[in-house]
């Protein structure tokens, strides 16, 4: 590692990290890490996570948490101490540790970071257990205990391939968003599922229609990022959820975000009320819901379209973008007059157009245009060709 990377990851650690030290005397050379953050989990959780990894030497930064203030709080707590106890006893040995455990087994060592008797504020709660577990995996990298540059992210109810440590290779990404798959064995649950991971697709090649780099899909649990990008964005943010998309789309900004189709994550289909929103919690609000689910209207997606090509040209033909509505929402001419004063290329102003126009703000120019074209049932969107276009290559639910 040079010198200036050192000095950049100590500066970040130093400044923003939340890393946990491991005392030197437990130091062991891995090839790999993945962290996980823990909450009211199976004891099994970590054996099944790792169950299909063809790799050794490899580390395991299990952040185990819970939040303060949620109603299952103090049974999630018994359900942490339960999986803790469980793993020390599967352990072939055991160091206890201030803030944990450090554990070994035939291939790989599981770090248990321990937050179970400190519950998290709720408003922090998985953000923050992923970004302990993973300024601790930065702070190794730069300790030099860990080989490789490449944090691996996940949840505890997934199933990781095979192949799951080799994907990421390329320095020139940012970061690794993996392929998934969710699976389960309730038919109403995967028919619910059918339609959340059909929205998360259709929202994805709507961005590619766009014409936007943020055309991913955020998960913590499919994520692979780059140590020194990960500590030039300052980490995952501290929040109850959504800790995965702020992440990526502050990522997408210094490199692109690369998406092979293979290895793919298998990934439990379940309800969940661990965080505010994101999969589980979308399965349970459609389980509860009485209301027809209903998805972003297409032409939405057209409308940005144009107004983003038409940004994108305003260097070369200095005409403002059409559409008054969005226009107004941004304050668009000051901000073009503002910025084009500093912009003396082409190229510079491509990136300031990519940079700032980026996941979140075309996620609440999205909402805004809904005002004007409202959400429909997958029924409706049947009848418009614009919706074929976006939704090509996708597995339509009935």
């Amino acid at each position: 590692m040079t010198v200036s990377k050192k000095l950049f990851l100590k500066s970040y650690l130093s400044k923003y990290g939340h890393a946990v030290d491991l005392p030197a005397d437990c130091y062991q050379p891995w090839n790999h890490v993945l962290i996980v953050p823990i909450c009211g989990e199976d004891s099994d959780c970590l054996r099944q996570l790792t169950g299909y990894i063809q790799a050794e030497r490899y580390l395991i930064i299990a952040c185990v948490n819970r939040p303060i203030n949620h109603p299952k709080s103090a049974q999630w707590q018994q359900q942490n101490k339960s999986l803790i106890n469980h793993l020390c006893q599967q352990a072939q040995s055991v160091k206890q540790l201030t803030q944990g455990y450090l554990l070994s087994f035939k291939t790989y060592g599981i770090w248990i970071i321990d937050f179970n008797d400190q519950p998290f504020d709720t408003n922090q709660g998985v953000g923050l257990a992923r970004k302990i577990a993973t300024d601790s995996a930065l702070q190794l990298i730069d300790n030099q205990v860990i080989k490789t540059r490449w944090i691996h992210s996940t949840d505890a109810d997934v199933i990781l391939p095979k192949e799951y440590f080799k994907v990421a290779t390329d320095t020139n990404y940012a970061a690794y968003s993996l392929a998934f798959q969710h699976n389960g064995h309730d038919p109403e649950l995967n028919h619910w599922q059918a339609l959340y991971d059909f929205r998360l697709g259709y929202y994805q090649q709507a961005m590619r229609y766009i014409g936007s780099p943020y055309d991913y899909i955020p998960l913590g649990s499919c994520l692979v990022v780059q140590a020194d990008a990960y500590a030039k964005v300052r980490g995952f943010p501290i929040r109850s959820g959504g800790e995965d998309f702020y992440v990526l789309n502050k990522l997408a900004k210094i490199g692109p975000i690369a998406q092979p189709d293979k290895p793919v994550v298998q990934i439990k289909s379940r309800l969940s009320d661990r965080v505010p929103f994101g999969t589980g919690p979308a399965l349970l609000k459609m389980k509860e819901s009485t209301e027809t689910l209903s998805y972003y209207h297409p032409q939405i997606f057209a409308e940005i379209k144009i107004w983003y090509q038409q940004l994108g040209d305003y260097f070369e033909k200095r005409i403002v973008p059409k559409n008054t509505f969005i226009n107004r929402i941004w304050g668009i001419e000051p901000l073009i007059n503002r910025t084009i004063k500093q912009t003396r290329t082409e190229q510079r102003w491509q990136q300031f157009v990519i940079e700032w126009f980026d996941a979140f703000r075309i996620l609440k120019t999205v909402h805004a245009l809904e005002t004007d074209w409202p959400r429909q049932s997958l029924d409706k969107l049947r009848n418009l060709d614009l919706f074929w276009r976006l939704a090509e290559g996708l597995v339509v639910p009935e």
